[in-house]
This record gives C-alpha cells, sequence and structure tokens, in this order.
C-alpha cells in the first residue's frame, strides 16, 4: 500500500471537491460551506491521516476536519508549547530524576553542578 493510499478510503471520494473550497471568505454562506465541508470530514475513516498530509502540504480549504486558518492556528499552538531542548533543562530533568530515586539533596546538587537552593526547588516540585 503506497503512502497515498488512504484517500482511496476517504469519505471525500465521491464530494465535490469544489465543496471544501469556499467560493466566499466571511458570512452565511461560508459557514454553511464550512459546515458541510466538516460534516463529511467528521464521517471520514483517514480523517487524521487526511489533517496530516494538509497541515503538510495544503494551505487553502477544509481538510481533515479543519479550515486552513484553523490548522495555521493548531500549528502555531503546536510549536509554541514545542520546547527546544537546552543543557539547563537536561540537567533539571537528570536532578529531577535523581530526587525521586531518593540520592541526597547535597549529591544532587553535586552531580548536577547546581546550588543548594536549586536542588531544594527541585525536591519541593518532586514532593509536590
Amino acid at each position: 500500500m503506497s503512502a497515498r493510499d488512504w484517500r482511496s478510503r476517504a469519505a471525500c471520494l465521491n464530494e465535490d471537491p469544489e465543496s471544501f473550497f469556499p467560493v466566499v471568505e466571511e458570512g452565511p454562506r461560508c459557514a454553511a460551506q464550512v459546515a458541510a465541508a466538516k460534516a463529511v470530514c467528521g464521517r471520514c475513516p483517514v480523517r487524521r491521516t487526511c489533517l496530516e498530509d494538509a497541515t503538510e502540504r495544503l494551505s487553502h480549504g477544509i481538510a481533515g476536519g479543519l479550515t486552513a486558518e484553523e490548522r495555521r492556528q493548531a500549528r502555531t499552538e503546536q510549536t509554541a508549547h514545542r520546547q527546544p531542548d537546552s543543557p539547563r533543562r537536561a540537567v533539571r530533568v537528570a536532578g529531577l530524576a535523581l530526587i525521586a530515586r531518593g540520592v541526597s539533596v547535597s549529591v544532587v546538587a553535586e552531580r548536577c553542578g547546581v546550588s543548594g537552593r536549586t536542588t531544594a526547588r527541585w525536591t519541593a516540585r518532586v514532593s509536590a
């Protein structure tokens, strides 16, 4: 099965493709067309795959149950919640793991190269 075979199982397969691209951008006519397209997406067995594909490739229209604007918003939120791994974060994660295993505060501070105050904050976090 190829990567694009999912399309042959899509609920929109026999729908008019134009119904997924609203002719107006606002108002009741647009809302009705968007609702109709989303209803088709709502009963689709490959909705998640379609959404992933649309998020990567499609800048217009309704796909995977979301409008282009909703897909952009989801991407923005996803990017905002993604924190890059930093050396400081890695040290904190390691310190929290040591504390959770019962290693003493002074040993954690020494191994992680942080102050006792920092280790005390980490301990409070683990205890909470």
